[in-house]
C-alpha cells in the first residue's frame, strides 16, 4: 500500500502541484480546500479523494483527518499549504481580517498539525511539512498581518520539529518566494505592480514554478531526507537575500 498524504489548500496552485508531484512519486493523495467547486474539479483532474473543509475550524479538522484514514489508511505525511493573503495599512487594517488571516495562515495549522501528531505518535513516523512564506521572515510594507502569520507558521514548524523529533516525525518549513500563481496576481494588484516590476526583485530573473516548491517538498517527505529536520528552506531565486542599492 502506499503512502497517504493530505494537502490542505489543494485546488490550485502551490497546493495543486504539490498534490500533483506526490502522485507521481507514488503516494496516495487527499485534497482538502474550502473552495469546493475548485476541489471537486482539481480531484477529477488528478483522480483523488475530494474531502472539502475549513481547516481553521476545529470539528471540521477532526472530522477531515477521520475521513482521511478511513479512506486511504494511516497518513504517512500532511502537507499544510492552505494561505489566504490580505493587505493593508495598520491605521485602517481591520480586526476581522487580521483574525481570519491568522485562522487559515496559523491556527489552520496548529490544527492539522495536531490531528496529524496525535495520530503519527503511536506509530512513531510521520512526514509534517508547513508551507510558510519569504513573507515570514523579510518585511513588507502594508502587509502586516500576512507577514506575521507566516512568520508564526515558520517558529511553528521549528518548535514543532523539536518537539516531535524523540517521536520520529519529521517536521519542515518551505518558504516559497514569488510564485506563479492567483494568489501573486492578487498581490501584484494590491500593491500596484506588474509582474515585471516583480522580476526586477529577483536576481535569478523569473518567478518561481509551482513545481519548484513541490519538487523540495518530495525531496523532505523521500528516505533520502528521514534525518531532516527543524529545517526553514527557502526556495526563492535568492529573492529574500537581495537588496539592490540604488541612486537617488
Amino acid at each position: 500500500m502506499s503512502k497517504a498524504v493530505l494537502v490542505t489548500g489543494a485546488a490550485r496552485g502551490i497546493g495543486y502541484a504539490i498534490a500533483e508531484t506526490l502522485l507521481r512519486s507514488g503516494y496516495t493523495v487527499a485534497l482538502t480546500d474550502i473552495d469546493e467547486p475548485a476541489l471537486a474539479q482539481a480531484a477529477r483532474a488528478l483522480n483523488v479523494a475530494a474531502l472539502p473543509a475549513d481547516v481553521s475550524k476545529s470539528t471540521q479538522v477532526e472530522a477531515l483527518f477521520e475521513r482521511v484514514e478511513s479512506q486511504l489508511g494511516p497518513l504517512y505525511a500532511l502537507i499544510n499549504n492552505a494561505g489566504i493573503f490580505t493587505s493593508g495599512p495598520i491605521e485602517t487594517f481591520k480586526e476581522d481580517d487580521w483574525d481570519r488571516t491568522f485562522a487559515v495562515d496559523a491556527k489552520a495549522v496548529f490544527l492539522c498539525s495536531q490531528a496529524a501528531a496525535r495520530r503519527m505518535i503511536p506509530r512513531r513516523a510521520g512526514r509534517i511539512i508547513v508551507v510558510s512564506s519569504i513573507a515570514g521572515h523579510i518585511v513588507r510594507t502594508n502587509q502586516i498581518a500576512y507577514c506575521a502569520a507566516k512568520a508564526a507558521g515558520i517558529h511553528f514548524a521549528r518548535c514543532l520539529a523539536v518537539e516531535l523529533a524523540p517521536h520520529q516525525i519529521t517536521v519542515n518549513c518551505v518558504c516559497p518566494g514569488m510564485t506563479a500563481s492567483d494568489m501573486l496576481r492578487q498581490t501584484a494588484a494590491a500593491r500596484g505592480l506588474s509582474i515585471d516590476d516583480y522580476l526586477t526583485m529577483i536576481p535569478a530573473a523569473r518567478l518561481a514554478a509551482p513545481e519548484d516548491h513541490a519538487e523540495t517538498i518530495a525531496w523532505l517527505l523521500s528516505e533520502q531526507a528521514r534525518h531532516v529536520t527543524g529545517q526553514v528552506i527557502t526556495v526563492d531565486g535568492a529573492q529574500s537575500l537581495f537588496h539592490p542599492v540604488t541612486r537617488s
